[in-house]
């Protein structure tokens, strides 16, 4: 892949990312509008970096994406239930927390939100890195099942089992991750086209007008299960997903975008800390301070912290998913699949 891709691609990265943290500040516009495909997103980003597994590699591989992705989860899921022990002497506290996060999923709130997404990336590449040995069809059957399944679960009782860590989400995130594998050619030649944004910012554009006017509804809320339209649930996040794409591949070309790449690479230490922060800010200042502060908060010192970890072997085996020597810069990202 050629530097020019890669960073749009990590600049896609930090785009996400920072939707992400504004969907989370309260604002209930942002979060209704931006949770149509801040995960979707994340998932398709993913897909397109991921490297088929021979066979016989397999269960090494497996083994090695468990620990890059789960080292951080309990990483950073440990020191938060300790900064919250020590604040509250809340032995019985610090012990619900544990157990709350080695079970995962719908169990994790507050400063442990968006955990569940971790677990759900790591199931998901796991799985598409199984089927990928069988037949380029066996896999399209597969991969619609999941899809066709994750909706009867949206729609049915199942969707309130609490399954350990969202294991069920995956059978939805799976559509997304193929998405960006199976596109690893044609969406970077299809965002490359002038011609692209003419055409996927105006069909955005009525998306949305349907949606306020009310002809159509629509929600997405991957964690809690909540899809429920076979068509939009597909149509809806990979429009505004190319779109996005589209736009951040035009501004590599235009503007210097190193820092939003940045963000990218380190879109991991952002994703376990910004809730965090804000909770304890807002706790300290006994009110809420909206959007901006909120994102400005949640990205800002993240970032500055991953910059400062990864000077240490140490810290950034721990928090940033890496077991590099030295003071090289690691690929800082939650869903790096290579």
């Amino acid at each position: 892949m050629n530097k020019p891709r890669e960073l749009w691609i990590d600049a896609a990265k930090g785009f996400s990312i920072i939707f992400v943290v504004m969907g989370h500040s309260g604002d209930a516009a942002a979060n209704h509008y931006l949770s149509w495909f801040r995960m979707p997103l994340f998932f398709m980003l993913s897909g397109l970096l991921f490297k088929p597994v021979e066979p016989g590699r397999y269960l090494r591989w497996a083994v090695k994406r468990t620990r890059g992705l789960m080292t951080p989860y309990f990483a950073y899921g440990l020191l938060i239930a300790a900064v919250l022990l020590v604040f509250n002497l809340n032995l019985k506290g610090f012990a619900e927390n544990v157990a709350r996060l080695l079970y995962g999923g719908l169990s994790l709130t507050g400063p442990y939100g968006v955990f569940w997404f971790i677990t759900c990336l790591l199931f998901t590449q796991l799985l598409f890195g199984y089927i990928v040995r069988f037949s380029r069809s066996i896999q399209f059957l597969i991969i619609a099942s999941a899809y066709l399944l994750s909706h009867v679960i949206s729609l049915t009782s199942l969707k309130n089992f609490n399954l350990p860590w969202n294991i069920d989400v995956s059978l939805l995130a799976i559509t997304y991750y193929a998405i960006g594998f199976y596109g690893k050619k044609l969406i970077p030649a299809l965002i490359r086209r002038y011609s692209a944004l003419l055409v996927l910012l105006p069909l955005c554009g009525l998306v949305l007008l349907l949606e306020r006017r009310g002809i159509i509804q629509y929600s997405l809320n991957m964690k809690y299960k909540e899809y429920t339209s076979l068509v939009l649930d597909l149509a809806v996040p990979l429009l505004v997903s190319l779109t996005i794409c589209a736009g951040v591949y035009r501004l590599v070309q235009l503007v210097p975008l190193d820092w939003m790449g940045s963000l990218g690479r380190n879109s991991i230490a952002i994703m376990y800390l910004h809730l965090p922060l804000n909770y304890s800010l807002k706790y300290l200042l006994g009110a809420d301070y909206g959007l901006i502060p909120f994102t400005l908060i949640g990205v800002g010192v993240p970032l500055l912290v991953a910059m400062w970890a990864v000077r240490s072997p140490v810290l950034s085996r721990l928090y940033l998913g890496h077991g590099h020597k030295g003071g090289r810069r690691p690929a800082v990202n939650s869903s790096n699949a290579r």
